[in-house]
């Protein structure tokens, strides 16, 4: 009797294990338990995946025009002067520079009329001190004029002497331009400008220096917690929930609205001395003595960094030809063996026309731009060689001074 009750009772709660018809019958008759209690929130879900990339935003209005920032001066002075000087040996002019940092080099050139005079076999050389001494880093900066056979001559003409001191300590300088005797010769009449301004220009070429930005990184994480559980079936309340499968990737965001122009900002505070840009320049100096007429004279090694710059070259140091009538030496420079052609080469000659006996053995300076060299390693010659429509001479370079050739990479020219 038992088992007939519970299964009655069995088949009124569970229509699903009789017939469709019996199911509609007693599916009526059967009424929902009261609601369970509620289960306990399930434990937070792991972190979702970071959702897609959203698009870039538009560009925001211009700001207004900033503050003028502070300019690192150009260190340079000249001093300049108009009088002649009858001295033989000693300074003939100081000219105080303020250097500023150790590690710099310093460009010095006088510009000016000079001569010997009246004397045969004669030699004075005009030469630059820094604080009472020759340059020594690497050698001294000087010029010198020679005469062979020159009773009654008098070569006063402008000459131009130009060179780099490289250990020279920041602080006050005294630039000074001297004269006096060539090596192995003896004493001679020297005059020291003329009818004209002399002028001594000093100058810094600066190194490299650097600028470090520095980059903040500023990351944002979003936490999710899962929802609670919904209520849980009539019965003992459930147990906890297990953690939840990770979320799928959030949708692509829309670009948001772009914002309105900000006010203009306070003036910042003045800010340090910008960065330089880097000097790239060498010079290749030696005590030259080459009497050949032609080919090359001395070679110096140029490492040119950008492709659209310039390089700007020159020579100092004495130059002459000897014991010739109407006739005429050139003396050029070559890059990786070939001449400029942009815009044309860079050369310089000395002629004679009727002074057979005559040596005008000179320091001269030869200066020019080219402008279409290629970046990389750049071999810098200077020759020496005949003149168009002449035949050969007699030519000799360097002599009882210092001669130089100075390379410098600038930018390119104007348009």
């Amino acid at each position: 009797m038992k088992t007939q009750l519970f299964m009655a009772v069995l088949f009124s709660c569970f229509p699903a294990l009789v017939s469709s018809t019996q199911t509609q019958a007693y599916s009526s008759a059967c009424s929902n338990g009261h609601p369970g209690i509620p289960g306990s929130p399930g434990l937070p879900g792991p972190y979702g995946r970071d959702g897609a990339k959203g698009e870039k935003g538009e560009r925001g209005t211009k700001g207004g025009k900033g503050e003028v920032g502070a300019q690192t001066p150009s260190n340079w002075k000249q001093c300049v002067w108009k009088k002649g000087d009858d001295r033989d040996h000693g300074l003939l002019q100081e000219c105080l520079f303020n250097k500023m940092q150790d590690h710099t080099t310093l460009r010095v050139f006088y510009s000016g009329a000079l001569r010997i005079y009246n004397c045969n076999s004669c030699c004075k050389r005009w030469f630059f001190t820094f604080n009472g001494a020759e340059c020594s880093g690497p050698m001294p900066i000087d010029g010198l004029i020679y005469l062979r056979s020159g009773s009654s001559k008098e070569p006063l003409r402008t000459r131009h002497m130009e060179g780099y001191c490289e250990n020279v300590p920041r602080g006050v300088v005294r630039v000074g331009f001297n004269v006096g005797n060539c090596a192995r010769h003896g004493e001679a009449d020297a005059h020291s400008g003329w009818n004209s301004v002399s002028r001594i220009v000093s100058s810094i070429t600066l190194e490299n220096n650097y600028h470090d930005s520095l980059m903040i990184k500023v990351e944002t994480n979003i936490c999710l917690v899962s929802c609670p559980g919904s209520n849980g079936v009539p019965g003992i309340p459930g147990s906890p929930g297990l953690p939840g499968p990770y979320g799928r990737d959030g949708a692509k965001g829309e670009p948001g609205p772009q914002g309105p122009k900000g006010d203009q900002g306070q003036a910042g505070l003045k800010g340090e001395n910008g960065a330089q840009a880097l000097s790239n320049w060498k010079q290749c100096v030696s005590k030259l003595y080459e009497a050949k007429d032609n080919g090359l004279l001395k070679e110096c090694v140029f490492h040119k960094k950008e492709q659209n710059s310039s390089l700007r070259v020159f020579f100092s140091g004495a130059l002459r030809i000897m014991n010739c009538v109407r006739c005429c030496k050139r003396w050029f420079f070559t890059f990786n063996g070939d001449e400029c052609s942009g815009p044309m080469p860079i050369d310089g000659i000395i002629y004679m026309h009727g002074v057979r006996g005559l040596e005008p053995l000179r320091v001269r300076h030869i200066e020019g731009y080219c402008e279409n060299i290629p970046r990389g390693v750049v071999r810098v010659g200077f020759n020496v060689g005949n003149c168009a429509g002449y035949g050969n001479a007699d030519a000799h370079s360097g002599w009882n001074s210092v001669s130089r050739i100075v390379v410098e990479e600038v930018p390119a020219p104007q348009k």
